[in-house]
């Protein structure tokens, strides 16, 4: 196990080149590899290495991977904060630690295949945007620190268990356990479902999802169906606190609420010729 810093001495693009590592010798298992001070695109498969530490700095502005071929670790650790415009990775990771970053669209790009796998993704003061393609596997996802970021989860991804998000914008198209916006912005679509969602901290919901909404606890922050177009989105139970703002008022009204809205307190605001029933 060999901590090795990318010179690109070599060639500066082949990943397994050992001349492109200090110490000199291509990566192997368990080594960490650590991304500084160059602006290299950086290519190569890298398939097969497992275990490893990947570093990659704020003094990085190159890209690694691409498109077309991803670059494939499998590691108990990536911390991400390039200075670059994007990148392009896949592999079974732990854990993903997101800093800072450039405000590119495609800050990091995680490929859409069963090859990317990833336990608990962590989101610190990101300023760019983390895309999450479809057939991925996400656990667990934290976002924090600040509202320039942004996380886009496609749909088709699955495993999410659990997000929550206390700034920056959450975009989620695909089924999730437990949400909760503790501040910043959630943007669901397609047919997302989610079992448990939390507002509070004056965080808002944006629902345009036509997938079913188990239980809403709406305290401080709003949940918005303005800009929902699906044909229509259901809401099983539903408590709105001293705080909590619910605008459903859709100019098509599509939305259906099974059981009685448990109001404690806050505003609402409904659809021109809804039937609502409180409790």
């Amino acid at each position: 196990m060999t901590t090795r810093v990318w010179t690109g001495a070599a060639d500066a693009t082949t990943f397994a080149t050992a001349g492109n590592w200090s110490p000199s010798g291509a990566p192997s298992n368990g080594d960490t590899l650590i991304y500084r001070d160059t602006n290299h695109t950086v290519t190569g498969a890298a398939t097969g290495l497992s275990s490893i530490t990947l570093q990659v700095t704020p003094g990085f502005t190159g890209q690694l991977g691409s498109l077309t071929t991803y670059l494939d670790l499998d590691c108990t650790l990536v911390e991400y904060a390039s200075g670059g415009f994007q990148s392009f990775l896949t592999g079974t990771w732990t854990d993903l630690r997101l800093t800072g970053g450039s405000s590119s669209n495609t800050f990091l790009d995680l490929k859409g295949d069963a090859s990317t796998t990833i336990t608990n993704i962590t989101s610190s003061r990101l300023n760019g945007t983390l895309v999450i393609n479809s057939s991925a596997a996400v656990t667990n996802i934290t976002m924090t620190g600040s509202n320039n970021g942004v996380i886009d989860i496609k749909s088709g991804v699955s495993g999410l268990t659990k997000i929550t998000a206390s700034s920056g914008h959450v975009k989620l198209a695909s089924n999730c356990t437990t949400v909760d916006v503790l501040g910043g912005q959630l943007t669901t679509s397609d047919s997302a479902a989610i079992t448990t969602l939390e507002v509070d901290g004056g965080g808002t919901v944006n629902h345009n999802t036509s997938g079913t909404l188990t239980t809403l606890e709406l305290y401080e922050g709003t949940f918005n169906t303005r800009q929902n177009e699906s044909t229509s989105y259901t809401v099983t139970n539903a408590t709105i606190y001293t705080s909590g703002r619910l605008f459903i008022d859709s100019p098509i009204n599509n939305g259906v609420f099974t059981n009685p809205v448990l109001f404690l307190g806050g505003q609402s605001r409904f659809p021109l010729g809804a039937t609502v029933t409180f409790s």
